[in-house]
């Protein structure tokens, strides 16, 4: 089961927020525009935080819901082997998105080249699955998948609990990070998105599929968990744009846990101007991000800067250290 970054105590914004500066201040005001539309439960907040490589800084805290605020979610899994892609989702197979749809799921083995592929009922045709709240539980904990041999594992936001929520605390200023800080693990995840929803980490397809299972993600290559409710494991043009601000340049997508801004992909060949985090320094938005093709499993490399938290817990304060101190986290779908 995935687990959240550590928080080290109850408590959020108080009187230690009196170490502030102008960038920071002017930086949280930004940050509280760029999500004024997102699903968020509580109002922003600065807070006091410990960064990854145990620097103390100043980060905003933002809790948001279990669904997106500007689309739909679903569908994921084919009702039948004939079920057709726009009543199906979606799964990442040679390096691409591509429908789930039910030939999809028909053609498992053939695809895998891999005989123990078998998610329907032969004599039915209809697809094999577990949802509701056992779909995510299962969903919550990839180990469990080797119990669902040939299920399509389906969780819903409709099927979470209502009080779901994930708090996304990231600093306001990025504070440079040692090499070693720099993974991209299950937790904190990547970034978030102008909607409230979370750039994930990849998902663990190798486990999932070597499962094989399938936690097929919807058109906007998203799908739901108990711990973060929706998120997004690439981006497709579902989430919301804001314009860069620079003539040309690609929009702004989300802000990244270390605290710079993500911008939308490159082409193949504009990529290879970017360092291995997916990062680079540009006239008029100085260091940033852009994310990889969806079909990647990825959204960046690696971290150039300390990142922050991410907690099922509300009003906790941030200790990402403890995170870095007791090593790699377990994976998460």
């Amino acid at each position: 089961m995935r687990k959240t970054i550590l928080f080290s105590a109850i408590g959020v914004a108080g009187s230690a927020v009196t170490a502030q500066t102008a960038e920071q201040m002017a930086r949280f005001d930004q940050l509280v525009a760029f999500y004024q539309d997102a699903n968020l439960l509580t109002p922003p907040e600065m807070v006091p935080c410990t960064l990854s490589g145990g620097a103390e800084s100043m980060c905003i805290s933002l809790t948001t819901g279990a669904s997106p605020s500007n689309h739909v979610t679903g569908p994921y899994c084919p009702s039948t082997i004939e079920t057709p892609a726009d009543e199906s989702g979606t799964w990442f197979f040679n390096s691409e998105v591509v429908d789930a749809d039910g030939p999809f799921i028909k053609n498992l083995a053939v695809l895998f080249q891999d005989d123990v592929w078998q998610m329907y009922d032969p004599a039915t045709g209809q697809v094999i699955k577990v949802d509701g709240a056992l779909g995510c539980e299962v969903a919550g904990d990839p180990d469990s998948a080797a119990d669902y041999e040939n299920y399509c594992v389906e969780c819903a936001v409709q099927d979470l609990n209502a009080n779901t929520s994930e708090t996304y605390v990231i600093p306001l200023v990025p504070v440079p990070a040692q090499s070693e800080e720099g993974r991209i693990g299950p937790t904190p995840g990547v970034g978030l998105a102008f909607n409230g929803v979370k750039l994930d980490a990849p998902a663990p397809l190798e486990l999932i599929e070597g499962n094989h299972t399938l936690g097929l993600m919807d058109d906007c290559v998203g799908h739901v968990n108990p711990h973060t409710g929706y998120h997004y494991h690439g981006l497709v043009g579902c989430e919301p744009h804001l314009d860069a601000g620079v003539d040309g340049h690609e929009p702004l997508v989300a802000v990244a846990m270390d605290g710079y801004d993500i911008y939308a992909a490159l082409t193949d060949n504009e990529a290879e101007m970017l360092d291995e985090c997916n990062g680079h320094d540009t006239a008029g938005l100085g260091y940033h991000y852009h994310v990889d093709q969806a079909g990647t499993n990825q959204f960046i490399g690696c971290f150039t800067a300390q990142y922050g938290c991410t907690s099922e817990d509300a009003g906790t304060v941030c200790d990402a250290s403890a995170d870095t101190r007791r090593g790699p986290p377990p994976v998460s779908e």
